[in-house]
């Protein structure tokens, strides 16, 4: 029984090798497209899982509410707060306060590292599961200030086969720290990749505004107890309760869910990472059933061709179950054989996804869940693709069907064309959707910021530029290549300082500005090219205790331009006067608007140095230029640095990602469409050739036959057009809605999608409608006599 079955089945797909071709090309790139969404996906949703107590862990973040505004929720809360909660908040069992990662040169005996970390408490280590390999115990990690705890991968790189316990690193500032305790290498799906974990007692002594309860520089994770509820109502007057001025409440958000819902609006969670994972789902979902689609219509719209042999197997006694078992089996087993396809396709181009996603994906076989999974998704595809078809033959009456009655049982043209119309609705959604993403990362590259990010490059500070920064930018504005040298303390795209501590006169309750804080010097605005508008530029340290700000600012401020300059403001460096007011520029992702902001004259609290370059000098010449002054003020440090440009590509890495596999995926679909469309203009061909002999036979033109057979298949993707052009246009308008500064999608766009569809019909079905247009009319003829 299996035996015949298997040859009655493998001979149909051999004897129908062009059908068989496109359903397993289909299919094979339906599953295809699957696996590799189904891929990320998993790697997505699994980041921070590996948390031993990752259920009772819980960020504390903050809600900033000021009058007549939405609320702002930032992942940051003031470092006094981590004793309160351990003191107040009975639910809570530990408390860690942790710094943002942070690059630093460390150095060992001489030898420097550019390396990856965070300031932490000793708590971190007992919340999270970075488990201790070597030195102290979990409760006895980094012991005073003068401690560093390091990674495996670390240790191996500075020490190599050496006990790294009580060995000495250096940090820039010239603190040697004592090596305390080992720990294993963060995980690829940890949300925080760091190789060294400083005391947080460091960073306050090297920030000492951040011992204030309006400001907040760093982040706290809180282990709550076994069973205990949430304390939400306890937590949110924690600050209001000691700082009378503060409008921030916190609250707490588990960490496990940062990676996927760190998205919120006016308090709320509303999504994040989460949306695409959403998004992927459903055009995995999408490409998949339209490569069903393919293999329904085709199969359904062939049965006549099998006709006769449901007719000989129900008259010599098989149900029609014993026949839908037949027909999905073989659905299913041609689904096995568009797998094993697929599966070499996903390992041949899974280096290219790797390197567009910025991920280390591996398609291992040997994983049993992996296979589980693969496994589930071929027996739902062969299911879905081959249950309908089966439903249809079975249908087919025997004694009419062996009287050569073939077409009585033909159903499903309806449903057939309806699947065409979804299948190009959806192709036509895709596209316009790649598209508008497309179009938004290209706004976003060339929007003007405000300020001139082109030729300049960043350097990372060091305690070698820190001490001999005044010398290496009097002798780089000697070079006739370098045009400005600057000090700015933070990353200029999305500074992520903020604070209500500003006052000023005129300053009242309802006037709390969260103002985002910047460090730099006087050549920061001449370097970036960030016009004044009123007063003037910092000088020198004589401002250093003066302030600049933003247009923004002043109007939060409740000021207009003129009035700011010269009024009396007193934040973290004592009392001062706000010297001038600059046009407003990007200081956040273009997802939120330009946000108030204070400038504070330092040239050395912070981590950037920049440098404008000549673009009328040879690139590579004035880098060697310049990289022979730093080494001439700097040589214990090698001389890296990063374009500007390069460092605003990474900011917005995610939404890249996104457009180009938004793309990818859509020319799978349209590959998939264009498939079944040219496999049902195959079949219709050869339905109508007796039709198309006669018309030949009576005059008819090829360009008459042409059009013919192309103006079915055009009214169905000009009803795809009027289905899918407005939903496509309903999610665009929802996607763009995200962005407070977007790119505009013009109507000529969606006409030039239609017209770009219709040709591609055209495309599809013009090759085999030619051939029947030109093929002898005698030939047809004579086979249907």
């Amino acid at each position: 029984m299996l035996r015949s079955f298997l040859k009655i089945c493998l001979r149909n797909l051999a004897r129908h090798k062009i059908y068989t071709l496109i359903n397993l090309l289909g299919l094979g790139t339906g599953i295809a497209a699957s696996i590799f969404i189904l891929l990320w996906i998993a790697d997505e949703i699994s980041y921070d899982d590996f948390h031993a107590n990752g259920d009772r862990i819980y960020s504390v973040m903050v809600n900033n509410h000021q009058p007549e505004r939405e609320i702002e929720t930032y992942p940051v809360a003031p470092a006094l707060l981590k004793d309160v909660l351990l003191e107040k908040i009975p639910e809570v069992e530990k408390a860690s306060r942790y710094s943002f990662e942070t690059d630093l040169l460390l150095k060992h005996e001489g030898h420097p590292f550019q390396e990856k970390g965070i300031y932490a408490d000793p708590a971190f280590f007992s919340i999270m599961s970075f488990p201790i390999v070597e030195g102290n115990s979990i409760e006895n990690v980094l012991p005073g200030k003068n401690s560093i705890a390091i990674s495996q991968a670390l240790a191996e790189r500075i020490f190599q086969n050496e006990n790294p316990i009580g060995k000495t690193i250096s940090l820039p500032n010239g603190l040697d720290l004592a090596v305390s305790e080992v720990f294993e290498n963060a995980p690829e799906n940890s949300s925080l990749q760091f190789d060294f974990v400083l005391p947080f007692e460091l960073m306050l002594d090297e920030n000492p505004w951040m011992q204030n309860w309006q400001s907040g520089g760093s982040r706290t994770v809180v282990l709550l107890r076994d069973g205990a509820e949430v304390p939400s109502e306890k937590i949110s007057s924690l600050i209001s309760e000691n700082c009378r001025d503060c409008t921030n409440r916190p609250f707490l958000f588990p960490f496990q869910k940062q990676h996927l819902h760190a998205g919120f609006e006016n308090g709320v969670s509303v999504g994040g990472r989460i949306q695409q994972v959403y998004l992927f789902s459903f055009v995995a979902f999408l490409i998949l059933a339209m490569a069903c689609v393919n293999f329904m219509n085709l199969s359904t719209a062939r049965s006549a061709s099998r006709s006769k042999e449901v007719g000989v197997r129900k008259s010599v006694g098989a149900s029609k179950w014993n026949l839908m078992v037949q027909f999905i089996g073989e659905s299913v087993i041609l689904t096995w054989f568009a797998l094993i396809f697929a599966l070499m396709l996903v390992q041949l181009l899974l280096p290219v996804f790797n390197e567009i996603t910025d991920k280390s994906l591996v398609l291992n076989l040997a994983n049993p869940i992996l296979w589980g999974g693969v496994i589930l998704l071929t027996l739902v595809t062969g299911l879905m693709a081959g249950s309908y078809p089966a439903w249809v033959l079975a249908q087919f009456n025997p004694s009419k069907v062996l009287k050569g009655d073939s077409k009585s049982g033909l159903t499903g043209a309806g449903l057939r064309k309806a699947l065409v119309v979804a299948q190009f609705a959806a192709s036509v959604i895709l596209i316009l959707g790649s598209i508008v993403v497309y179009q938004q990362i290209q706004f976003i590259s060339n929007r003007n910021l405000g300020f001139d990010r082109e030729n300049i490059i960043v350097i990372d500070q060091n305690e070698g530029l820190v001490k001999a920064y005044s010398g290496i930018k009097n002798e780089l504005q000697q070079l006739s290549g370098v045009e400005e040298v600057a000090f700015g303390g933070n990353n200029v795209f999305t500074i992520p300082i903020m604070s209500t501590d500003p006052k000023w006169p005129g300053k009242t309750d309802q006037n709390q500005v969260n103002f985002k804080v910047f460090r730099c010097d006087a050549g920061f605005l001449p370097t970036l090219d960030i016009p004044l508008i009123a007063g003037r530029n910092f000088v020198g340290e004589r401002d250093s205790s003066n302030y600049l700000i933003n247009r923004k600012a002043a109007e939060d401020m409740g000021l207009s331009v003129e009035e700011a300059v010269g009024t009396k403001i007193d934040m973290w460096h004592g009392p001062g006067v706000i010297v001038g007011v600059t046009e407003d520029f990007h200081n956040d992702n273009l997802k939120f608007g330009i946000q108030p902001m204070i400038m504070m004259y330092s040239e050395n609290l912070g981590n950037h140095y920049l440098v404008r370059l000549s673009a009328q000098q040879p690139l590579d010449q004035v880098l060697a230029q310049v990289e022979d002054v730093f080494k001439e003020y700097n040589p214990g440090y090698p001389f890296e640095f990063s374009f500007l440009n390069e460092v605003f590509d990474r900011e917005y890495r995610m939404e890249q990602v996104i457009g180009k596999l938004s793309m990818g995926f859509t020319i799978l679909a349209i590959l998939i469409s264009c498939l079944g469309l040219f496999g049902l203009s195959l079949f219709t061909a050869e339905q109508r050739a007796k039709e198309i002999g006669v018309r030949k036979v009576l005059g008819a033109s090829v360009s008459n036959l042409v059009l013919m057979l192309y103006r079915d298949f055009g009214v169905l993707v000009g009803i795809s057009l009027l289905i899918g052009v407005p939903i496509a246009w309903f999610l665009i308008s929802n996607f763009l809605s995200g962005y407070t500064f977007h790119t505009t999608v013009h109507w000529w766009l969606y006409v030039g999608v239609g017209v770009f569809m219709m040709l591609l019909t055209l495309l599809s079905v013009g090759f085999q409608s030619l051939k029947v247009a030109f093929s002898n009319p005698v030939d047809s003829l004579h086979l249907d006599g």
